[in-house]
């Protein structure tokens, strides 16, 4: 089990001028990932769990914990939330799962194009940036990503935090008071703030996808 302490953003559209400059602008140049195409399992009563199949692996996330909405900066507001993952190989669970290797028609393709920035937390508090792929035991991914689903664009910023279960608020509130100062923030609020499975919930209840 993998915990995370997690604060998304979903909006429609393309990623803002303001949002882009801002992302790019700091320490250490983000480093833009790889397209790629997650398969969600359809799941339109559930805003707590998603499962999904990435590479032919397959990642599950249960919402732990709700800490509401907490205000990071003047123009921005979000929902923390702790989430528990578990990844498995596909060929790895048994007899007749490795089908799911591929896409399926009760599954949603999400297509993703990734920007990620990484954070270290040190014992003191100290916040540096570091290379996406570092291998570290705690700290936190900004990620900015444009996502479409069937033919409709969103633009997603996120907050994921790790490490040790009991130090995760900590290391996130280090990381937000990091990057979310100066003018140029751009604003980020509460209504439009929620997990990956509250989107595709979203999705399915406003269109046929």
């Amino acid at each position: 089990m993998f915990p995370t302490l997690e604060v998304r953003w979903f909006y429609p559209g393309p990623i803002p001028q303001d949002v882009l400059a801002w992302y790019h602008y700091g320490e250490r140049a983000p480093e833009g990932q790889p397209p790629r195409i997650d398969y969600y399992l359809r799941l339109p009563h559930q805003d707590d769990l998603n499962i999904k199949l990435r590479e032919g692996r397959i990642e599950i996330k249960q919402r732990a914990k709700q800490y509401g909405v907490e205000q990071l900066h003047a123009r921005v507001s979000g929902l923390v939330e702790s989430w528990h993952k578990w990844s498995f190989g596909v060929n790895d669970l048994g007899s007749g799962l490795g089908d799911l290797a591929g896409p399926q028609p009760g599954w949603l393709a999400v297509r993703k194009a990734r920007r990620l920035r990484r954070y270290l937390v040190t014992d003191g508090e100290e916040v540096s940036a570091i290379a996406g792929s570092a291998p570290v035991a705690q700290g936190c991914n900004l990620e900015l990503a444009e996502i479409k689903l069937s033919e409709e664009i969103w633009w997603s910023l996120a907050f994921e935090t790790f490490g040790p279960e009991a130090a995760l608020h900590s290391i996130f509130t280090c990381v937000a008071r990091h990057t979310l100062r100066g003018a140029n923030v751009p604003a980020l609020d509460a209504e439009h703030s929620y997990g990956y499975a509250h989107w595709l919930k979203s999705a399915l209840e406003r269109s046929n996808v």
